[in-house]
Parts: C-alpha cells; structure tokens; sequence
C-alpha cells in the first residue's frame, strides 16, 4: 500500500494573529518566520498523532483487495472521492454506490455493498487507486482545541530556543496532543 498526497491546506492550522498574540509580537515582521514555525509545528503534530489536521487529498494505491475491506491508513477520512480499478488499458472508475465508507470505526475502512464483489485489477502492482479526503475540517475553527493550543505552545517553543526537542512547551504540547495519538499494533 502507498499513499500520496495529492493536494495539502492552503490554510495555517492556527492564526498569526494568534502566534503573534501568543509571543507578544505587535509587528508583521515576522510573519514569514511564524509561518515556517506554523506548518513544521503542524508537521510535528501530524507525525506525533498520525492524523491530519486539515482538509487534504491523499491517493492510496493497492495492488489487489486481499480482503473484503480495505483499511484506510488516513484520519480522520471524511469521504472517498472516488476508486479506480485498471481494467487493461486505462483505469476505469468503480461505481459510487457499490461500496460504503466506516469512517467511525478507529480505522477507517471502505466496504463493499453486501451484493457487491470487488473485482481483480488486470494488472499486478498500482491497480487500484483510492482518492479520498481527510482531516478534521478545512480551517481553524474545525480543530479541537487542545490540538491549536499545543501547535501554539510548540511554535512558542520554537521561537524561543531555536528547536522545540527538551523544551517544557513542546512537551505540554505533545501532552494535549496524546489523547488524538493513534496507536499501530
């Protein structure tokens, strides 16, 4: 299984008028150095909890469906876009209505419809490509806010000393950020 990203947020995780607010900064100065701070900060935060935090598209692609179900190594999904199935020459979409998306399960999962049989790829590595969309929602506002505070804390972190790594901030924030940890066994 391989996974893509194919388009990322164009939008910050948190304000810079919140970073600046947060630093006490009154100026715009900055605003460039608080932005690299802000997506390694988000970065950070992806990797840690193995979520992403904003509305992305990602492309996973399969050799075959060696199950009945496919485990979506993304979350929070908010939906399948579409999936492919290359047919011998070109790949063809499947039918939207053929299977579902268990977004609620901890491991979100596509399912096919209890009539429907997922049908072999005519190839045997990439044939099937899935297009979905994940993340916690397209702007600031969709995050919990546990989540923004500990991306603050962590670019505080950052801006103060250079590197967040043995820094009591970015330790506080990697605390807010355990409860949304996902664990892989």
């Amino acid at each position: 299984m391989k996974k893509q990203l194919i388009s990322a947020s164009t939008q910050l995780p948190v304000h810079l008028s919140e970073i600046r607010d947060l630093l006490k900064i009154s100026h715009q100065d900055e605003d460039a150095l608080l932005v690299t701070y802000c997506r390694a900060a988000a970065q950070a935060c992806e990797i840690f909890t193995g979520r992403q935090l904003l509305t992305q598209q990602w492309q996973v692609t399969l050799n075959d469906w060696r199950a009945r179900e496919v485990q979506i190594p993304l979350s929070p999904v908010q939906s399948v876009d579409k999936i492919e199935i290359w047919n011998g020459s070109i790949f063809q979409l499947i039918d939207a209505t053929t299977y579902l998306l268990d977004n609620t399960s901890y491991q979100a999962r596509i399912l096919p419809q209890p009539a429907y049989q997922w049908t072999d790829p005519a190839r045997e590595t990439g044939g099937i490509k899935i297009t979905v969309t994940a993340g916690f929602g397209d702007d600031q506002n969709a995050l919990p806010h546990d989540l923004r505070l500990g991306l603050l804390l962590w670019i505080s972190a950052a801006y103060d000393g250079g590197l967040p790594g043995g820094n009591q901030s970015a330790a506080l924030a990697e605390k807010l950020w355990q409860p949304y940890r996902r664990m892989v066994l």
